[in-house]
C-alpha cells in the first residue's frame, strides 16, 4: 500500500456523456471506462419518461456532452488521414469505419528510440469550445491523452499545451505522453462523469467506471433508484402531482437553501481536496466522492484558498505534493485566478456571506440547469452559460439592490446607458482566465486601485479605460466613493495600467491584457488603434496561449482581419510579423489620426516612446506561470 499511497497523494486536488439513448456500456468492453448503474444510480435514461421537458433541455446542454464515447456522432472534426506535428513530434490520425485511430511515438517507451504505435481513440471530453481525445492505453480501462485538441470555434487542431497558459519548455520535455496516462481515470472523472469510481489498483491498473458519462441528472439530483421505485406506484405519482407532501426520494436543488444548492455546483466548480481526512483516501480511490446532493459539502472535503482549513492534514499533504498549487490557481490575495472554480469565489462574496433567506446569493440566483417554460431563447443560446433570462445584465443585481437601479447615474458616475453603468462590468470584472479568454470574476466586490498594486490583478476601471493610469483610477474612486488610494510608483502614476500589464506583467496578466484589447466596451471607451504596437509585441510572447489570444485580438481590430500570422510558427517568423507591424505603425503614425498621450506612450505626432516601451519590456515578469484551469 505504501507506493499506492504516494501515488494517491498527488490526487488530493481536483482540477474542475455518452448519449443517454444508448444502452449502458457492456462490461465486456475492456479498453476504456464503462457505465455501470449501481449504488442507487439508475442513469438519466430512466428520467425521460416522466420528465421529458427537463430531459430534452439537459440533453441539449454542454454538461451532458462533457464526456462521451468516441463515435461518428460524438467526434466533431474530420479524422481522415490527417497529419499533425508539434514540438518535434509527428502524429497521424485516421478514421476506419466507425473507429478513430492515432499513430504516434509509443508513450510507454518515450525517448527510447522512437518506436511507433497505433492507438484507438475511445472517449472525448468537451463539445463547446474544444474537444479533447483519449486513447486506449493498454489492455485495461486506463486512458491516455492525445496531445492535440480540436479548437471548435476556429476549426483547427492545436497542440494540447498551447491551449493553456503553461510554462514554455524544451520540445523534448514539453509534453511527455507518459505523464498523462491515467489522467482521465484519476482526475477528469471526478467532475466529467456522474458517480465516477476510479477503482485504482496502481498507476497503470485501473478498473474505472461511472454511473454515467458526462454531468447527468443524478449528478445534481442524487441517486434516483428510490425515486424510481416509489413512482412506479400510480397512486404515489398522483399524490405528488396534487402536492401531497414533499418528495423526499430525490433532491431538487431548487428546493434547497441557497447555501446547500450552491454546494451542488461546488462539488465540481471549486478548488478543494477530494477527501476531508487522509484516512478516507482509500475509500475515495475505490468509490469516488462520498458527497451526494443535499449533503454538507464540507463534510467530505476542504475548500482551498482563503479559509482557516489550510492547516488540515489533507490540505497540507496536497500543498506539500504540489508546491505551486496555490500560485497556479489564485491571485496573491486568495481571489480565484482561473475559471471553472466559481464556488470559491461565490463564498467569498458579501452577497453570499452576509445574505439571508431569499436575499442570499446562490448559483441558482443567476443560473438555471433547466430553462423556464416561458424562456423564448433557443436551447443552444441558453446552453452557452445556462443563465436565466436577463441575468446577463443589470437585473442580476438590481433585483436585490433596487435603490442603485433607481439612481444608476448617481451610483456609477457614468451615463445610465454606458458600459460604466453596467453592474457586472464593475462588480464582476473580467479578471479570471480560462478557455483562451478572460471571464468574469464570481467574487462580487467593488474595484480599487489597491488590488492592482498589491496583487497585479487588473481592476474594473482600467479594464475599460485602458488608456488611463492607476493614479487616474485611484483619484476617481477616492472622489466618488471615498476609497483610499494606494502608494503608487512613478510608472503607476504615469503609464496606462493596460500598458504595464501587457509589457511587464506575468504570462497570465499578459493573456488578460491581450484579450481585453479587443473587448468591445474597452475599445469604445479607450479607442483601439493605439493598441497595435502592444499586440504586435504579444505576438512574440514566449507563451503559446498569449500569442494565440493576441493573434485573435489583432484580427478583431479594423484593417487586421486578414493578418497573416500563425501563433505556432517558428520564433523567427513570429518576430518578423511583429517587426512588420511595428514598421507599418511607424509609416502611418504621422498621417493617421490616433489617440495620443503620455499614458499610452504615444506623442503628439504619433511616435511611440520606444525608450519607455523597451524599459518596461525588460521588466517583464518571466517567472513560471502554469494556470490550472
Amino acid at each position: 500500500m505504501g507506493s499506492t499511497r504516494v501515488f494517491l497523494a498527488a490526487l488530493l486536488g481536483i482540477g474542475a456523456g455518452s448519449a443517454p439513448d444508448a444502452e449502458a456500456q457492456p462490461r465486456s468492453v475492456r479498453d476504456r471506462p464503462i457505465e455501470v448503474a449501481d449504488d442507487g444510480y439508475v442513469s438519466s435514461r430512466t428520467c425521460r419518461a416522466c420528465h421529458p421537458g427537463n430531459y430534452a433541455n439537459w440533453y441539449a446542454s454542454y454538461h451532458r456532452r462533457m464526456t462521451q464515447v468516441a463515435t461518428p456522432e460524438t467526434v466533431i472534426p474530420d479524422f481522415d488521414e490527417i497529419r499533425l506535428a508539434a514540438y518535434g513530434r509527428h502524429y497521424r490520425i485516421d478514421r476506419r469505419g466507425d473507429e478513430f485511430w492515432v499513430e504516434m511515438d509509443d508513450p510507454a517507451r518515450e525517448g527510447s528510440g522512437g518506436e511507433r504505435v497505433e492507438r484507438r481513440i475511445v472517449m472525448t471530453t468537451g463539445s463547446h469550445h474544444q474537444q479533447i481525445y483519449w486513447f486506449a492505453a493498454g489492455p485495461d480501462r486506463v486512458l491516455g491523452l492525445f496531445p492535440f485538441l480540436y479548437w471548435i470555434t476556429e476549426q483547427r487542431w492545436i497542440p494540447f499545451p498551447a491551449n493553456f497558459v503553461v510554462e514554455p519548455a524544451p520540445p523534448s520535455t514539453i509534453f511527455p505522453l507518459a505523464t498523462v496516462i491515467g489522467k482521465w481515470n484519476t482526475t477528469c472523472i471526478n467532475c466529467h462523469a456522474t458517480h465516477g469510481q476510479q477503482r485504482i489498483r496502481g498507476p497503470r491498473d485501473m478498473d474505472t467506471r461511472a454511473a454515467e458519462f458526462g454531468i447527468a441528472c443524478e449528478a445534481c439530483h442524487g441517486p434516483g433508484e428510490r425515486h424510481l421505485q416509489l413512482n412506479r406506484d400510480p397512486q404515489h405519482r398522483y399524490g405528488q402531482h396534487l402536492g401531497e407532501g414533499a418528495d423526499s426520494s430525490i433532491v431538487n436543488p431548487a428546493d434547497l437553501s441557497p447555501r446547500l444548492a450552491s454546494q451542488v455546483c461546488g462539488q465540481c466548480h471549486s478548488v478543494a481536496t477530494v477527501v476531508r481526512d487522509l484516512k478516507d483516501v482509500e475509500n475515495w480511490n475505490e468509490h469516488g466522492f462520498a458527497y451526494r446532493p443535499g449533503d454538507e459539502l464540507m463534510k467530505t472535503r476542504h475548500l482551498i484558498g482563503t479559509n482557516a482549513e489550510q492547516h488540515a492534514p489533507a490540505v497540507r499533504a496536497l500543498l506539500a505534493s504540489q508546491p505551486t498549487f496555490l500560485r497556479d490557481r489564485f491571485w496573491t490575495d486568495g481571489e480565484l485566478r482561473v475559471s471553472g472554480r466559481e464556488y470559491n469565489a461565490l463564498v467569498d462574496s458579501a452577497c453570499f456571506a452576509r445574505g439571508r433567506g431569499e436575499r442570499q446569493l446562490s448559483c441558482l440566483s443567476c443560473h438555471s440547469m433547466h430553462p423556464p417554460a416561458d424562456d423564448v431563447r433557443p436551447l443552444e443560446e441558453w446552453a452557452n452559460d445556462q443563465l436565466k433570462p436577463g441575468m446577463d445584465g443589470d437585473a442580476a443585481c438590481t433585483g436585490c439592490h433596487r435603490a442603485f437601479g433607481a439612481a444608476l447615474a448617481e451610483h456609477t458616475h457614468h451615463a445610465p446607458e454606458s458600459e460604466g453603468s453596467r453592474c457586472l462590468n464593475c462588480h464582476m470584472a473580467y479578471t479570471t482566465y480560462g478557455l483562451l479568454k478572460a471571464m468574469r470574476s464570481h467574487r462580487i466586490h467593488s474595484p480599487t486601485a489597491t488590488e492592482s498594486v498589491e496583487t497585479g490583478r487588473p481592476n474594473a476601471c482600467n479594464l475599460c479605460h485602458q488608456d488611463r493610469t492607476l493614479a487616474w483610477t485611484a483619484d476617481r474612486l477616492e472622489q466618488w466613493y471615498g476609497t483610499l488610494p494606494p502608494e503608487l510608483s512613478d510608472d503607476e502614476r504615469g503609464v496606462a495600467a493596460a500598458v504595464l500589464l501587457a509589457l511587464r506583467g506575468d504570462a497570465g496578466q499578459r493573456a488578460l491584457a491581450a484579450w481585453s484589447f479587443a473587448w468591445p466596451p474597452a475599445r469604445r471607451a479607450s479607442g483601439s488603434k493605439w493598441v497595435i504596437p502592444y499586440l504586435a509585441q504579444l505576438l512574440a510572447d514566449p507563451y503559446d496561449a498569449v500569442r494565440l489570444i493576441a493573434q485573435r485580438s489583432l484580427r478583431a481590430q479594423p484593417g487586421f482581419a486578414n493578418l497573416e500570422y500563425d501563433f505556432l510558427a517558428p520564433p523567427g517568423e513570429r518576430a518578423a510579423v511583429r517587426l512588420r507591424l511595428w514598421r507599418g505603425w511607424h509609416r502611418t503614425r504621422k498621417t493617421a489620426k490616433r489617440p495620443t498621450g503620455d499614458p499610452i506612450l504615444i506623442d503628439a505626432d504619433g511616435s511611440l516612446d520606444w525608450t519607455t516601451f523597451n524599459r518596461l519590456l525588460r521588466q517583464r515578469d518571466d517567472r513560471s506561470v502554469n494556470l490550472a484551469e
